[in-house]
């Protein structure tokens, strides 16, 4: 089968190598054992690879789909906190502490992803959802793999910016896109140059949708929050969300891509907001640009730019034909439209792919029919003349956009009836597939009790099960804590009497609880503050060494470094430490606002200075630089 000749670090024939020569992946290199084996077939269909990348959602895997011989991307929805792996397999155990929250987390996961399935047909400028199915006490969505390259990293191949011409090329189908996704009632809350893919052809593609609770601080979820992209309601859960939350995100983009900058971070600028305007930064944007790039970057939501209909509108300097006025929509932090006279449909946004000839507009204004200009004495004929082509336009218009709803529902059904079994199962099975592990191992448990032999307790999580077992078998349990990197810390990996073995009451029965692995792999820093970093250290039992360090790149008290780099392995049992890099630069000045005209005045001659005063010629002192502090 051509599959067993398939990289698994990046899905493409390798034949018989051991090292691939298309990525440099190794074959049989060992994998984390929180997550799924690669060469593990899913769903009888998807031959997992390489884990790319995880956040509180989930885990993201390289694959490729067997039906039809191409390598795509899947998503595991695996919410960090409140589930493990079973040992050795695909299969999740959720804890029963936990199963309502899971359960509901993932209704709102499958959610998401239908809404994105049935968007496949109308923009090729997302990443849609192709499959969706229930599986291994969880859910997973499959994706088109991107061939193409992340905006942040095409920006640095292009000397770290573009100009407003390019950006007025490459956009307004992605505009179009999100308003699409708005409609559905769909917010990314995540837009960035790392959700954001350049093709081979040039064109931009919107990837990395996650659940709400995953874009919001201070959830019951890990947040994933795009640092100077992320809008200031995103970092209290008790705020409202909604399309101005994703405004707030493409503006940022925006502004990264025309002046080189990253905007300062949210939650920063709400304590001080020192933000130069993007003109300020390069005098080459147009003022009307930058002008409204900040005004989609005000901090107060309802004062923002509300939807990307506004947004383009604005940025374009004249409306499309045809399209309405904006309409200020609330969305709940599920991305529920509040307003559901909203949801007639998308007839009120335009067709935003002609946005190079916007500029030709200004130039037709000043001219009538014949080519010569307007004076003010033609200018009631002028209106007399245009009105009935106007008119006829806008009816055309229309006719245009009920065609196009129609298209739409037909081409909807016929791209989601692949997955309409799919959604049917799912729906059936959210809750009733989810199998409630502890209430399980509950039922044995009184069988073996009954029985009087010894239940299983391995791969149990010692502090749930112990005291309950020690009540119903009236025994003791002694629990020995040693590191064991196949078992996540708190599981029991041994225990002294094997599965159904009789035992007594007032029994001595040993156990081993795992600590966790002996070498654990280095998290990345990528957005997150020192302290915040160093609680996730300490959550992994990674002792470390602080260094701050003047770098302008970064705001204060963000992570600059980390040595040993995100992704290797330190051992957390003989010392080894791990050394945090933050910024601590001097507090900026600000510039003085003009230059003085007038020459000071001189000193009076009859004043002789005196020994406490320092001599004229003498030189200034320079300006002292704080040092590095290692502590």
């Amino acid at each position: 089968m051509v599959e067993q000749k398939l990289c698994m670090g990046c899905m493409e024939n390798k034949g018989s190598a051991r090292v691939c020569p298309n990525c440099g992946y190794v074959e049989n290199t060992p994998s984390l054992p929180s997550y799924i084996i690669p060469g593990t077939v899913i769903h009888e269909r998807y031959l997992v690879g390489k884990l790319l990348n995880a956040n509180g959602q989930g885990a993201t895997y390289i694959a490729y789909d067997t039906a039809v011989s191409c390598k795509v991307l899947l998503n595991e929805y695996m919410p960090q906190g409140l589930c493990v792996r079973v040992k050795g397999k695909p299969t999740i155990s959720v804890n029963y502490n936990n199963l309502a929250q899971y359960k509901a987390l993932m209704a709102e996961y499958t959610e998401l992803n239908k809404s994105l399935a049935k968007m496949r047909s109308l923009s090729s400028h997302l990443s849609p959802t192709l499959d969706l199915f229930s599986e291994n006490n969880t859910t997973y969505a499959v994706y088109e793999y991107i061939d193409g390259v992340r905006l942040v990293d095409y920006l640095k191949e292009n000397a770290g910016e573009l100009s407003w011409s390019e950006v007025s090329a490459m956009f307004p189908p992605l505009f179009t896109t999100l308003s699409l996704v708005h409609n559905a009632g769909v917010i990314h809350r995540g837009i960035s140059p790392d959700t954001i893919y350049v093709t081979c052809k040039g064109e931009l593609k919107l990837t990395d949708f996650c659940i709400s609770a995953v874009r919001t601080a201070n959830t019951e979820l890990k947040n994933e929050i795009f640092s100077g992209y992320a809008a200031p309601e995103q970092y209290s859960a008790a705020s409202r969300q909604g399309t101005w939350t994703d405004v707030y995100g493409i503006c940022a983009v925006l502004y990264r891509i025309l002046t080189g900058s990253k905007p300062d971070a949210a939650n920063i600028r709400m304590e001080r907001d020192n933000l130069y305007t993007p003109q300020e930064l390069n005098p080459n944007i147009p003022k009307h640009v930058s002008d409204v790039i900040m005004r989609g970057m005000y901090l107060v939501g309802d004062e923002r730019i509300q939807t990307i209909t506004e947004l383009v509108t604005a940025l374009f300097d004249q409306p499309a034909v045809g399209i309405g006025q904006t309409q200020t929509i609330t969305i709940s932090r599920n991305g529920i439209y509040e307003n559901q006279d909203y949801n007639d449909g998308y007839q009120q946004y335009g067709d935003y792919d002609n946005y190079d000839d916007y500029d030709d507009y200004d130039d037709y204004d000043d001219y009538d029919d014949d080519g010569e200009v307007e004076g003010s004495d033609e200018e009631t004929s002028t209106i007399d003349r245009i009105k009935i082509p106007v008119i006829i336009g806008v009816l055309l218009v229309a006719i245009i956009l009920v065609i196009i709803v129609i298209l739409m529902k037909l081409f909807t059904a016929d791209d989601t009836s692949r997955l309409h079994e799919t959604y049917s199962s799912i729906e059936s099975s959210v809750s009733d597939n989810i199998v409630d592990i502890t209430e399980e191992e509950t039922e044995e448990t009184e069988k073996a009790k009954a029985e009087n032999k010894m239940p299983d307790l391995i791969g149990q999580k010692y502090e749930d099960i112990k005291s309950k077992i020690e009540e119903k078998y009236k025994i003791k349990i002694d629990a020995e804590f040693e590191y064991n990197a196949e078992y996540q810390e708190g599981l029991i990996f041994w225990q002294e009497v094997e599965k159904g073995k009789k035992i007594k009451e007032d029994q001595k029965i040993k156990i081993k609880v795992s600590k966790g692995a002996e070498k654990v792999e280095v998290p990345d820093f990528d957005g997150m503050k020192f302290d915040e970093y160093v609680e996730l250290l300490n959550e992994l039992g990674i002792e470390y060494t602080e260094v701050s360090e003047i770098n302008e790149e970064f705001e204060n008290d963000y992570v600059t470094k980390v040595s040993p780099k995100p992704g290797k392995e330190i051992n957390i049992t003989d010392g080894e430490t791990l050394t945090v890099y933050y910024a601590k630069n001097p507090e900026k000045t600000e510039p003085p606002t003009e230059e003085p005209t007038e020459a000071p005045e001189p000193e009076p001659e009859t004043e002789a200075p005196t020994e406490a005063e320092p001599e004229t010629d003498a030189p200034a002192p320079e300006e002292s630089k704080p040092e590095v502090i290692i502590e």
